[in-house]
Order: structure tokens, then C-alpha cells, then sequence
């Protein structure tokens, strides 16, 4: 489970039950920041979506901010050429594709960058039993279930489908999803 959160108490939140990454999908980075660092300086990966979250220009000057100055781990975006760009950084990369229809995900599987991400998160990750095959018939790059998991069995699917990592913004399924063996 990675945690998708949104704010300060969120991250709390997320921390408290022991996760040791988290997704910060939303929100005000600047309201967040001093907590976000501290989590990556105690060795928490921090990912960000940079689509998604306030406070950031998609640029490389952004990118060394995050990997040079706070220390985060990876980014998160739909723009092949901003993973690109992080990938200098050093950052772990993490493509985006919005598997919406059998378009989307063609063009998505189309678009996966070189050097090859860390990880291709699936949107929304209830889609995943359904793409898993057409994924891994392009790619072996670890796959991420992103956005729209509103209970730990829904999770549990996701994994039990294929992915390697599943997120929710819903800090009740991070709490259920410890709690719930995988079934498989």
C-alpha cells in the first residue's frame, strides 16, 4: 500500500501506521514542506505527483529542488519529457497512464520514456485486472495502481491482479489494508 495523501495530517497519518513511502498526490507542497523533509531525512520515500501538486513549475529547476534540496525520492507525471528531465536527477520515476479506454492506454504504453521509469502507475488502479495483460505483453516495468481505491479488498484485487504497488488517498484503506492478508 502506498499512501496517497493531501496535506499535513494526512502524512501524519500515514507515518503513525508505519508506512515507509507515501504519495503526495494533492495539495500545497509549501504547506507541507517542513514535515515532507523531515519524513525523507528519517529515510520515508517521498513521491510526488508533479501533475497534481501545488507549488511546483514543471521544470528542471523544480526536479534538483526535490531530488538536491529536499531529498525526495521520486516523481510521479503523465509528461514523458518531465521524467525524462528527473531522470538526470536521479529521481525515481514514475509514468502515469490514464487507462480510461484502449486508446489511453495505448498511447500511455506508447509514451513510456527511456530511460525506462521506475514504475508505470495505472489510472485508475480498478483497471488493472483489466490491462495487466496488454501491460505485460510491452513492458516488465513495475506496475502502480493509482487513484480510485475506495476499500482494502479493492487493494487486495489490484495486487492480486498484478500490480506491484496499489495507493489510496483514503487513510480508512491504509489502516483496513494492513489489517487484510493478500489474497492470491
Amino acid at each position: 500500500m502506498l499512501p496517497a495523501i493531501r496535506d499535513g495530517s494526512s502524512l501524519n497519518r500515514a507515518l503513525d501506521l508505519g508506512y515507509r513511502q507515501v504519495l503526495v498526490e494533492r495539495g500545497s507542497l509549501l504547506a507541507m514542506l517542513g514535515p515532507l523533509v523531515a519524513a525523507a531525512r528519517q529515510g520515508i520515500a517521498i513521491f510526488v505527483n508533479l501533475d497534481g501538486v501545488d507549488g511546483l513549475a514543471g521544470d528542471s529547476a523544480a526536479l534538483a529542488f526535490l531530488a538536491t534540496d529536499l531529498g525526495f525520492s521520486g516523481v510521479l507525471s503523465v509528461k514523458p519529457h518531465l521524467l525524462r528531465d528527473a531522470s538526470r536527477f536521479r529521481l525515481r520515476t514514475v509514468q502515469r497512464i490514464h487507462a480510461l479506454d484502449s486508446t489511453g492506454l495505448e498511447t500511455g504504453l506508447n509514451s513510456i520514456v527511456s530511460p525506462a521509469p521506475y514504475a508505470i502507475a495505472i489510472a485508475p488502479a480498478v483497471a488493472v485486472p483489466q490491462v495487466i495483460g496488454t501491460i505485460r505483453g510491452t513492458t516488465t516495468t513495475p506496475v502502480w495502481g493509482t487513484g480510485f481505491v475506495t476499500s482494502a479488498d479493492q487493494a487486495s484485487e489490484v495486487l492480486s491482479a498484478g500490480a506491484d504497488v496499489v495507493s489510496s488517498s483514503n487513510s480508512e484503506v491504509w489502516l483496513d489494508f494492513i489489517r487484510i492478508p493478500l489474497r492470491g
